[in-house]
């Protein structure tokens, strides 16, 4: 399984909580900063770590950016270096650019400039508490699963021809399937509406079907690894 790539620029708090995440779930981490000791504290858990100024177009270039799935910057004071990293980016053809803005207005110019996707750290976070406050039974559902990923996995490999009891999914990974999409039955249903059945332990494991997991984040990065995602 080849490991999604991504560029974190910026080792402030959020960035390098972001490429401990990153390498956590095994992904391929490339970082980059300014500062030495930021990059220092983080080179262990990346592919490749460096002291640079991310602004500059022919430091992205010498790291690798235009080489990445998906670009993260991570700048939230510091509103002009994140233009600059993300319009280049832009032009270097990255798929996927995540910034990070302090307001709306900022949010729309990032998007202008070629951002696929702008986080307000502040108002999720307010959004939160309003919940925590005002909902407490329903903050106490997402933080009993904030550990916990819903993922689907398109069946190959090993596990197919095996019934959903003979492939010990649960017992091995400590993971449940919350259904099952079979790969004919996709292209039989109207455009949009894709048919999620509950699985019986009978169920045979075909390749292309789509099986819902969903487990500890720990356990489903373990399966991933190992089976192929």
């Amino acid at each position: 399984m080849k490991s999604k790539s991504v560029l974190v620029i910026g080792l402030g708090r959020f960035g390098t909580s972001i490429v401990e995440t990153l390498w956590k779930n095994r992904a391929e981490v490339i970082a980059v900063d300014h500062n030495a000791e930021a990059v220092d504290a983080v080179k262990d858990k990346t592919s490749a770590a460096f002291v640079g100024d991310a602004t500059v177009p022919k430091v992205l270039e010498g790291i690798g950016a235009q080489d990445v799935e998906t670009a993260i910057v991570t700048f939230g004071e510091h509103f002009e270096p994140s233009v600059l990293c993300v319009a280049s980016l832009m032009r270097m053809g990255v798929r996927e650019i995540i910034a990070r803005a302090a307001t709306d207005r900022q949010a729309d110019i990032l998007r202008a400039v070629g951002a696929t996707r702008v986080i307000q750290i502040e108002s999720e976070m307010g959004h939160r508490v309003g919940a925590d406050i005002t909902m407490p039974l329903a903050q106490d559902l997402l933080d009993l699963a904030s550990h916990y990923r819903v993922v689907p996995w398109s069946a190959h490999g090993p596990l197919v021809g095996q019934t959903l009891a003979g492939s010990k999914i649960r017992q091995r990974y400590r993971i449940n399937v919350l259904g099952v999409r079979r790969h004919e039955a996709t292209s039989k249903l109207p455009v949009g509406k894709p048919r999620l059945e509950a699985p019986t332990p009978d169920y045979v494991i075909r390749d292309g079907d789509t099986l819902l997991l969903v487990g500890d984040g720990d356990d489903v990065s373990r399966f991933v690894a190992e089976v192929g995602g």
